[in-house]
């Protein structure tokens, strides 16, 4: 996930009212571009008393045009409680979902054995080349996992164009983007999964999908688990992610599908942890599937702890000299809670995770599903 920087004065006035201290820290974190103008500056001589420079020569249309209109202040700790009941029902219910899907799949493909579209996936009957039988041929060769790749694409594709549609802006901003401070909180938790605003930040996680799709599935997950593995870890990242700025108290909005990416690349290398990875564009470089986890933990570990250690840095030489540094702290890409919390599900849905929820979770409900379809 990448994080997406929101601020108005009148919310700046309140964090600073409630916690000065806080409030310099949660700054340091705002420095892009497009926003650096509009944010407070310190004061000359003191920490009471916040200057707006551009802002306050803004019109209100343009300043309400800085914020999405689901801003609302900073929810209490408390409202964790509700994500994270949220994060467990996804999870249960996208299992739940997944367990009975498999059982109509191993059904209706054992019903449709000698059925047409098998001797024609098979070869054992000249398909029709024209137009639509040649892509439902084309389509019908493809494993399950290039078909959950292909879907995940098309999914992400789609959302990313709703973003440049103006007049669904209001609609993306609150039911796309993840915060803990949108009216929406649980529902973008999931949303927020498949939403990326930048093309190259889409374009970088869909290369990841195509490389790693395929493997999980075809070779350890199936399609279904696939989903409800990557959903659930989806979640779990995002209840990672907003967990940490209720911790901090930020307004910091994010999207992007790397936790739950993260997730299945934690599962995968976990599965195959001496299989050997490369990183595009540098040649002549490998290393093994475990090793690429614990660098991806160690990075995410190591971003949390810079970035709290940066913060109070800045604060106190802030302080001190009196002078703003917005230009020097760094834009923070990266939502490192919300990796590390994907990157561990992954971890733990191959450890110990799909034999306590697949196996044995999944066969009471396989076994309460058939009993229903008997009745």
């Amino acid at each position: 996930m990448v994080t997406i920087f929101l601020l108005d004065g009148n919310t700046i006035r309140q964090y600073f009212t409630k916690n000065p201290l806080q409030c310099v820290l949660m700054l340091a974190q705002y420095d892009r571009c497009d926003i650096a103008p509009y944010i407070l500056q310190l004061s000359t001589l003191n920490l009471d008393v916040f200057r707006i420079a551009k802002y306050k020569s803004l019109s209100k249309p343009q300043q309400a045009s800085l914020l999405p209109s689901d801003t609302i202040p900073i929810r209490p700790l408390s409202h964790l409680i509700k994500a994270l009941g949220f994060t467990v029902g996804v999870g249960t219910v996208a299992f739940t979902a997944a367990v009975i899907s498999d059982c109509e799949r191993q059904s209706l493909q054992h019903r449709l054995f000698f059925s047409t579209e098998f001797l024609a996936a098979s070869g054992l009957m000249k398909p029709n080349p024209s137009g639509t039988k040649d892509f439902r041929l084309w389509w019908s060769q493809l494993t399950d996992g290039d078909k959950c790749a292909f879907y995940l694409v098309g999914v992400n594709l789609a959302v990313f164009l709703l973003w440049k549609v103006k007049g669904l802006n209001g609609i993306m901003w609150r039911y796309f983007s993840n915060s803990f401070a949108s009216k929406s909180l649980c529902v973008p938790m999931a949303l927020s999964v498949f939403s990326h605003y930048s093309a190259v930040h889409l374009a970088l996680n869909m290369y990841v999908v195509l490389s790693f799709t395929s493997v999980a599935v075809n070779n350890f997950l199936g399609p279904d688990q696939f989903w409800a593995v990557f959903l659930t870890a989806g979640v779990m990242s995002s209840f990672s992610g907003i967990a940490h700025k209720a911790v901090l108290r930020s307004p910091i909005r994010a999207v992007g599908a790397s936790g739950a990416i993260l997730g299945m690349l934690g599962y995968t290398c976990m599965k195959i942890p001496e299989a050997r990875l490369k990183i595009l564009f540098v040649p002549g470089f490998d290393f093994s599937a475990r090793s690429a986890i614990i660098g991806v933990l160690l990075f995410d570990i190591a971003g949390l702890l810079l970035r709290f250690f940066s913060e109070v840095i800045v604060c106190m030489v802030s302080v001190s000299f009196s002078y703003n540094f917005s230009n020097i702290i760094r834009f923070r890409m990266f939502d490192h809670a919300a990796h590390i919390g994907g990157t561990l599900f992954g971890v733990f849905y191959a450890l110990v995770g799909q034999d306590l929820i697949w196996n044995r979770f999944g066969r009471r409900v396989e076994h309460a599903y058939g009993h229903l379809r008997r009745q």
